[in-house]
């Protein structure tokens, strides 16, 4: 499944120019994360900083936290499992519990560098007190983009529509998604998805129900 370059109208429900990533391209991006990590030693800063990335990842696509959330978490908004965020964009308050997988990672993170729990999680280096920057994010998305070969335009904001994307992919319940990525309409969200029409069609001419017992 492709994703060809269309022009969407902007309902003011966040960025238009960047594509969900294709879950075999996430896959080698988050491996690529781990291996330059492993390719440092625990005390070197690049390890870190590529442990950080893999996490911000991982979170991203998720928990479908836009970047801005996504950057303040601290070990609080996570403790137990149980995700608690304040969006910036309406100040709604949200909580759910992270899948038993993610939180492992999360709890695992965590403990190899003893963050604190009012600490935030990704910051600009390990000694820092200060959170990663969304510009910040977005080079490391860019840099991982280019070196898996990634062809579609890319960006923090991928991390999110992701989540949607692949949710619906495995669904298709356009409302669900709709509900999780807290938007107005189902249109919006067919839109920020990327939902193509000739995937709806297509989907469409495939279905056969109830043919069970037919002669």
């Amino acid at each position: 499944m492709g994703y060809k370059p269309r022009v969407f109208h902007n309902y003011g429900e966040g960025r238009i120019d960047v594509f969900p990533i294709k879950m075999k391209d996430f896959d080698e991006m988050a491996r690529i994360c781990l291996v330059y990590r492993d390719r440092a030693s625990p005390d070197n800063r690049y390890y870190y900083k590529w442990y950080r990335n893999y996490m911000i990842l991982i979170l991203g696509v998720n928990t479908g936290c836009r970047i801005e959330v996504l950057l303040q978490l601290t070990p609080k908004n996570l403790q137990g499992g149980c995700c608690r965020i304040t969006e910036y964009k309406t100040n709604k308050v949200s909580r759910y519990d992270l899948s038993k997988e993610v939180y492992a990672l999360v709890e695992a993170y965590i403990k190899e560098f003893n963050i604190g729990l009012n600490d935030y999680l990704f910051k600009t280096s390990k000694l820092s007190q200060k959170p990663l920057t969304r510009q910040q994010a977005y080079n490391f998305i860019q840099k991982l983009g280019k070196t898996c070969g990634i062809k579609y335009s890319i960006g923090c904001h991928s991390l999110r529509k992701s989540f949607g994307r692949w949710t619906y992919d495995e669904t298709h319940d356009i409302h669900l998604v709709q509900r999780l990525l807290g938007h107005s309409s189902p249109i919006i969200t067919q839109q920020y998805i990327c939902l193509e029409e000739e995937f709806v069609t297509r989907q469409r001419k495939k279905t056969a129900y109830g043919l069970k017992n037919s002669p």
